[in-house]
């Protein structure tokens, strides 16, 4: 399950008491215990020869020696990497390895420099945990003295195993029902929390029908979560999603907060790590395992029904907020997972055809979702010779689309009759172009 684990160190009490953990992750094979060495020009010749620099080696590889045999006793294969960087890059460097070792898990700890036990992420952690492409498990420790009061107050001598207490957040999304599914076939868990929460309700009766929904699917999971040895607990809240998370897990006194690092909004924009993940991250005092889903969208180029018309609209809104007529547009769009994210029109005016409107939301740009679309447009309207006004940036686009560039007097009047419009619209100059209808 979790295979290959990578584990960052630079010898502190800290990075220790964050590799001790690893011994509580189910399913480990290997591990890789990294050292970054940061220094300035660290790749200039004179500083790789410098007595300084062959020190800060020896003294590293030492080191990991020692956690190497500490970290084995668990008959756990492990392997040491020392890597330079320029000043500032260790998470690069972290990333980097993880990446080519075709890791499945990073474990880090949290450290961090807040008023409050460290509340805030270190900086190497934060960058770690926005770019990495595999799972992260972040731990923040409390501070010795805290440890201390704590077991003599409540008499505690051992905490709780890291899995046996799970909080899940669940907003059934695709990166959700994956993170199950992992964590389903994670032995040893003692109890799961599934915890869903209801960010939104104009009216009594809409959050009646949410409360009711959520639950029925909750209900879902745990049927299917029932192994007769883990004990399931449903809870709906509602709220903020990330701050009601940390409130809960520490209600609950959850050992493990584990979600998916995109929630159901982020993850078809391609962002790095979903709001509400970040958001955790950054707050929580529990150990945090982000898990990195392995989900292809479902990215359809199709012609728009009527009733979608006004979907079309919306996304128009940030395009000189263009409007749909049924009686003479044909609107073709790209949807990623059921979300329309690219548009274009192909509009019949007075028996000519003129593409107009290739739009796509600014979140899904640079996408190919803009040549898709227009491609579908083609593929059904290009029996017919298609008009275009196109800005000087596009152009190329348009030719590699099949169009050519023809004189303002080359244009139908129909369709020289809106050049002004066009040209109104303040993109900048306007380049007439046409594409021959095919078979011409």
């Amino acid at each position: 399950m979790t295979g290959k684990i990578v584990i960052p160190t630079d010898f502190s009490e800290y990075a220790r008491m964050t590799a001790r953990l690893v011994s509580e992750i189910p399913g480990v094979s290997e591990i890789i215990l990294l050292n970054v060495i940061e220094g300035k020009r660290v790749f200039s010749p004179a500083w790789l020869g410098s007595p300084g620099a062959a020190a800060a080696r020896a003294s590293a590889e030492r080191f990991l020696g020692e956690e190497e045999e500490e970290l084995g006793r668990a008959g756990i294969v492990v392997k040491s990497e020392i890597v330079t960087c320029e000043r500032g890059g260790t998470a690069a460097a972290i990333i980097s390895l993880s990446r080519r070792e075709a890791a499945d898990l990073i474990v880090i700890g949290a450290r961090g420099k807040g008023m409050v036990e460290g509340l805030l992420l270190g900086s190497v952690s934060l960058e770690v945990l926005r770019h990495a492409t595999t799972s992260v498990l972040l731990v923040r420790h409390p501070p010795a003295w805290s440890l201390a009061a704590r077991g003599r107050l409540t008499g505690e001598k051992d905490r709780s195993r890291l899995f046996s207490r799970v909080l899940f957040p669940v907003d059934f999304s695709k990166p959700c029902e994956e993170g199950f599914a992992f964590l389903r076939n994670i032995p040893g868990i003692e109890e799961i929390i599934l915890l869903h929460v209801i960010t939104k309700s104009d009216t009594r009766q809409e959050l009646h029908d949410a409360i009711r929904e959520s639950y029925q699917e909750l209900q879902s999971l745990w049927d299917s979560f029932d192994n007769g040895r883990t004990h399931v607990t449903l809870l709906l809240r509602f709220g903020i999603p990330a701050d009601t998370i940390i409130e809960i897990a520490e209600k609950q006194k959850a050992t493990l907060v584990f979600m998916p690092r995109f929630g159901a909004s982020d993850f078809i924009k391609a962002l790095p790590i979903g709001s509400t993940a970040q958001a955790v991250a950054q707050q929580t005092r529990i150990p945090l395992f982000l898990f990195f889903p392995d989900i292809q969208l479902e990215e359809v180029a199709r012609e728009l029904e009527l009733d979608e018309f006004p979907g079309a609209e919306e996304v128009w809104r940030q395009d000189h907020q263009q409007t749909a007529d049924p009686g003479c547009d044909r609107i073709f769009g790209v949807l990623v997972e059921g979300v329309l994210v690219t548009v274009a029109r192909c509009r019949r005016i007075c028996g000519v055809l003129e593409v107009d409107s290739i739009f796509s939301v600014e979140e899904f740009r640079e996408r190919g979702y803009a040549r898709r679309v227009l491609e579908q447009l083609i593929s059904s309207c290009g029996r017919e010779p298609l008009y275009l006004y196109s800005t000087l940036p596009m152009v190329a686009f348009a030719r590699q689309m099949g169009f050519v560039e023809i004189g303002e007097g080359d244009l139908p009047s129909a369709i020289r009759a809106r050049l002004d419009l066009a040209r109104g619209m303040g993109d900048g100059p306007i380049v007439p172009m046409m594409r021959h209808a095919r078979g011409e």
